[in-house]
């Protein structure tokens, strides 16, 4: 007869006891005589499963969150974005229901490692996620989440923690409440396992009566995950967002300090189209990945297209006429002055998964706004008012003379370099309290240097030189 014994709670192993067989005395027969063995029953086997992977809580886990903790850390080979799975939007929302701080831990680990120290290493290794609040009534509110995939004996961890600076107001506590659901959209996007993307417009539409200023970040010790860093700051003076990943690099910073009036929203929503359509060309010129392009147009639109609850960023120009400041602003681009910058390696693999591109590029891309008094401060109160807008594409391509993988170390490809710069500017001014000037100035240089190569000395060259000039007179436009 066999029998199994479960023991533990994971994998099965198995040890099978072997009894001894005694073997009875054979004696003599006449040839009719007919000869029995004795039989003797085999020992049992017996099949040993070990004590699987044991969870250890810091704390009692019977509320919501810990279960939400525990549902996300059955995933733990998953995505940052299963683990982060509704944990950021069940924290704001127990601040705004209930207050008070809150804090618990998960780890699963071998049972030969103590709970204490298991708990101990929750943060080793692991990524982790901040997003630090802080109140118009100058309360700091800062939520984290740790996400550890383990390493040895300990199979995982995840972690949060939530904890107020001071007391918080009920209408605080409501507006913390409502970035709930951006939270976790932000997170969801930010952590996914191909290729993260933006989602920020929840976080960025916080109320700004209540909250004055947000920063989420996110860091990884893996050099590997497709989002090494992230940062998002927004505040009444500035939005940024700094991004690290495979696909390359990215920094954006508005300047919310306009001192103009806002432009109207199709004058606003056209020059970031316009934009959206100039990162595009550059991204294919300068052979710039996709992903990386991607990213960059999420979040020039997100960064420019948000607007919080006291009606916008624009700040009234002291000693203007409002009216005339109307005049001004359908004139210039309806953008928060900003600075970007992406840069990154790009490979490309054809069909056959043979690799047959090398690239790297960096684009900058910045607009500035300045404003001088032009008379008196008086009833006309004159100005004169210049955007300048510039951009620089930089960028070496490498490719296959064939359809075979690419010879970088023999030296045998075709080589592009790309340098393309472009300025221009917008001018507007007053005299008496009446536009008298308003014209715009584009300068285009774009310069492609080419070479064929062969055992590292070219062969073939050639370059591609181009320049445009335009001037436009925009008064018609307004008169």
């Amino acid at each position: 007869m066999t029998t199994v014994s479960a023991i533990g709670s994971t994998a099965w192993t198995a040890s099978t006891a072997l009894a001894r067989t005694p073997v009875a005395e054979a004696t003599a027969a006449p040839p009719s005589t007919v000869l029995e063995l004795a039989r003797t029953a085999p020992a049992p086997t017996v099949y040993e499963r070990p004590t699987g992977p044991t969870r250890s809580w810091a704390s009692a886990p019977g509320d919501a969150i810990s279960s939400l903790m525990q549902r996300n850390a059955a995933n733990g080979t998953g995505s940052l974005a299963s683990q982060w799975r509704g944990l950021g939007g069940a924290l704001l929302t127990r601040l705004a229901e209930q207050g008070g701080d809150y804090r618990q831990t998960l780890v699963q680990h071998a049972s030969g490692v103590a709970a204490s120290d298991a708990l101990a290493s929750a943060r080793d290794s692991a990524v982790t996620l901040q997003l630090r609040i802080r109140t118009q009534s100058g309360a700091t509110v800062e939520l984290s989440i740790a996400v550890s995939r383990g390493s040895g004996q300990i199979q995982g961890a995840l972690q949060v923690d939530m904890r107020s600076s001071g007391a918080l107001t009920d209408a605080e506590r409501k507006a913390l409440g409502a970035l709930a659901e951006g939270l976790d959209k932000a997170l969801a996007g930010l952590g996914r396992a191909d290729q993260p993307q933006l989602d920020l417009s929840g976080l960025l539409a916080y109320d700004d009566k209540q909250l004055s200023s947000i920063e989420l970040t996110v860091r990884s010790p893996r050099a590997d995950d497709p989002l090494r860093s992230f940062s998002l700051q927004a505040s009444a003076r500035e939005k940024r967002i700094d991004m690290q990943g495979v696909a390359g690099t990215l920094s954006l910073r508005l300047d919310n300090a306009q001192p103009l009036a806002t432009a109207r929203e199709e004058v606003r929503q056209a020059s970031i189209a316009q934009y959206l359509a100039q990162f595009e060309a550059a991204g294919q010129r300068g052979h710039i990945g996709a992903e990386l392009v991607d990213q960059l147009r999420q979040a020039f639109a997100q960064l420019h297209g948000a607007h919080n609850t006291s009606g916008g960023q624009a700040q009234a120009l002291d000693g203007t006429p409002q009216a005339l400041q109307n005049q001004v602003a359908p004139l210039l681009s309806g953008l928060a002055d900003f600075e970007l910058r992406i840069a990154g390696e790009f490979r490309k693999t054809n069909d056959d998964g043979y690799l047959t591109e090398v690239s790297q590029a960096r684009y900058e891309v910045a607009q500035q706004t300045s404003v001088q008094r032009t008379g008196n401060t008086g009833p006309t109160g004159d100005i004169t008012v210049t955007q300048t807008r510039s951009a620089v594409l930089q960028a070496q391509v490498l490719r296959a003379l064939g359809e075979a993988e690419i010879d970088l170390k023999g030296g045998n490809y075709h080589r592009t370099d790309i340098d393309d710069q472009s300025r221009g500017a917008t001018t507007v001014a007053t005299v008496q309290g009446r536009l008298v000037r308003a014209e715009s100035e584009q300068a285009d240089q774009q310069l492609l240097t080419y070479a064929k190569l062969l055992n590292h000395r070219a062969v073939q060259t050639h370059t591609e030189p181009r320049e445009r000039h335009t001037r436009e007179d925009l008064l018609p436009t307004v008169r």
